[in-house]
């Protein structure tokens, strides 16, 4: 009886290890595809996906993503033109950029004729990046799991 409870703990162990690989495929392949899609760095779009890993006694990853708009700033180093900013590959138009008070950096547009408000840029990144994330989920992350499970237990075999 003994050797089965024992056998039950490694395999949670296993399924764990499966799963946690499995997440970390899901925000590397997630990263890459909305990075690509949005045309901004593989480094702004890892920062926001987050892992809270599974264990033996939770069998169950969670993975958070940070999907609201990105700041025009954070995307790379801002240029001003005729027409507005640019930043990386996005230009947009009618911004520009300033230095705030605090010192912080941005591209900023204005909300009617008047000097102020200002708003600041931001580029959206929904729909599409739930979409890509809904797609890695709905089609490639049960092969994928199934492949690290295997390999996983021919570890422990």
């Amino acid at each position: 009886m003994s050797d089965i409870r024992g056998k039950e703990a490694q395999i949670k162990l296993v399924v764990a290890k499966a799963l946690n690989k499995t997440a970390i495929w899901l925000k590397g392949q997630a990263a890459k595809e909305i990075s690509e899609e949005k045309k901004i760095k593989l480094t702004v779009m890892r920062k926001r996906l987050r892992i809270f890993k599974a264990k033996a006694g939770r069998l169950e990853v969670l993975i958070r993503a940070n999907l609201y708009d990105v700041r025009a700033s954070s995307i790379g180093s801002m240029r001003e033109t005729k027409r507005g900013t640019k930043t990386g590959n996005h230009e947009f138009i009618g911004a520009f950029t300033a230095t705030m008070p605090r010192g912080y950096k941005g591209a900023f547009k204005r909300e009617g004729r008047a000097a102020l408000p200002i708003k600041e840029v931001k580029l959206p990144l929904e729909p599409e990046a739930s979409r890509i994330i809904g797609n890695l989920v709905n089609y490639e992350v049960e092969e994928v799991f199934t492949k690290f499970f295997e390999r996983e237990l021919s570890y422990k075999g």
